[in-house]
């Protein structure tokens, strides 16, 4: 798979709810930077379980990539997101990729404001 398939591999996990999936994307010694989160998840293992615990949230949002920008191993995901009720914001979330097609880190922002 290409760094771009993973992004979008990751979104389709998401909007599906297959979070422990999502964390089993990752590679063993990787790192995940939340946009709310204080401090960085470290190792598949933390991730997995970070993910896994979302599957108990049955979250009411989805996520539509709007644009992809890719250089080399890394790629910038442009994520607008939805709930039920409408829009809910955007997203930009930033993936570094190994040679393996595993997530070394992920970094995500998310705009103060809703999208309209």
């Amino acid at each position: 798979m290409n760094p771009i398939d993973i992004a979008m591999r990751y979104i389709e996990l998401f909007n599906s709810q297959q979070f422990t999936a999502m964390g089993e994307l990752f590679a063993e010694d990787s790192i995940w930077e939340g946009p709310t989160a204080q401090t960085p998840t470290r190792g598949r293992a933390n991730i997995i379980a970070k993910y896994t615990a979302m599957e108990q949230m049955n979250m009411d949002l989805q996520m539509t990539g709007m644009h992809f920008h890719r250089d080399g191993n890394i790629v910038v995901a442009e994520i607008e997101t939805r709930t039920s009720t409408g829009p809910a914001g955007r997203v930009a979330d930033v993936f570094e990729i190994d040679d393996e097609g595993r997530i070394l880190r992920m970094t995500g922002y998310a705009s103060l404001y809703p999208v309209e």
